[in-house]
C-alpha cells in the first residue's frame, strides 16, 4: 500500500469528510430564501455524504453528489438508499477539476470543506458557470479567526496558503461578482463531534495494526498532530460558511 492508501483507509470510515454538522448545513440552507420547490443541487466533494443526505431531506429536490473516490460514492449511495432518497440522488465519480455539466444547470452549488481542492477563488469562479442566474453557491472554507497565531498553527496550514480572514474571503466573493447573502463561523464542536473524536478512536485502533510501516505511521502522526493543534488553538482558526447568489 502507498501512503495515500493508508490515508484513505484511516479517514474514509469517518462519519464526515471534514469539519461540519447537520445543524450548520441546515443553517446555511435556510439562508437561501428564493429556491424553487424542488431545486437541483450539485454537492462537490461530497465525501461520505452526511451533508448530501441532509440536503436531500431539506430541499425535496435532487442532488448530484460528486467525489473522486469510489469508496465515497458507494457510501453516499448506501446512505441515500437507507434513508429512502435513492430516487433523488445522482452519484458521480469524477475529479472536481474536470467537471462537465451543462451551463446554468443547477439551482444550488454546495461544497462543505472541499472547495480548497480547487482553491477558494478558482473554485468559486469555476462553478459560477454551472449555477443558474439567481441561483446560490454555498461553501465552507478555512479561515483565520485571530491575527496572531503560534508557529505550530502556521505550520499546520502552510500547505493551504489561501486560508485567510473572513473579511478577505468576502472580498473575493464580491470580486467574482456574487451577491453575498450571509456567512457564519462553524463552532468548535463541528470539528470534534463527527470528525476529530471519531478520528482519534480510529488512530488508536490502527496503531498496532500499522506499527513498523513508515508510510502508515506518518499518516497516523500527522492525524495526531492535526487533532492536537486544534485542541490547543481552536480560537485561531475554523471553517466559515459563505452563502452567495449569482
Amino acid at each position: 500500500m502507498e501512503r495515500m492508501d493508508y490515508f484513505i483507509e484511516l479517514y474514509g470510515g469517518l462519519p464526515r469528510g471534514g469539519p461540519g454538522d447537520n445543524a450548520s448545513t441546515r443553517k446555511a440552507f435556510e439562508m437561501m430564501e428564493h429556491l424553487p420547490p424542488e431545486p437541483k443541487i450539485l454537492d462537490i466533494g461530497c465525501g461520505p455524504g452526511m451533508q448530501t443526505i441532509e440536503l436531500l431531506r431539506l430541499s425535496g429536490g435532487t442532488v448530484v453528489a460528486l467525489d473522486l473516490l469510489p469508496q465515497m460514492i458507494s457510501r453516499v449511495k448506501q446512505s441515500a438508499d437507507s434513508e429512502g432518497f435513492a430516487d433523488r440522488l445522482e452519484a458521480v465519480q469524477a475529479d472536481m477539476n474536470d467537471m462537465r455539466f451543462e451551463p446554468a444547470s443547477f439551482d444550488v452549488i454546495w461544497s462543505e470543506g472541499a472547495i480548497y481542492f480547487l482553491g477558494f477563488e478558482k473554485g468559486l469562479e469555476k462553478v459560477k458557470e454551472f449555477v443558474k442566474p439567481g441561483g446560490y453557491v454555498a461553501v465552507s472554507e478555512a479561515v483565520w479567526l485571530e491575527p496572531d497565531r503560534p508557529q505550530e498553527v502556521a505550520d499546520l496550514w502552510k500547505e493551504y496558503p489561501e486560508i485567510d480572514t473572513v473579511e478577505r474571503k468576502l472580498e473575493v466573493v464580491s470580486k467574482l461578482g456574487y451577491s453575498i447573502v450571509n456567512h457564519f463561523v462553524l463552532p468548535a464542536s463541528s470539528w470534534t463531534e463527527l470528525y476529530y473524536d471519531p478520528l482519534a478512536k480510529r488512530i488508536t485502533e490502527y496503531e498496532n495494526k500499522w506499527n513498523g510501516i513508515p508510510e502508515a505511521e506518518d499518516v497516523l502522526a500527522e492525524a495526531r498532530n492535526e487533532i492536537s493543534v486544534f485542541r490547543k488553538h481552536s480560537r485561531c482558526y475554523s471553517y466559515a460558511f459563505f452563502v452567495m447568489r449569482k
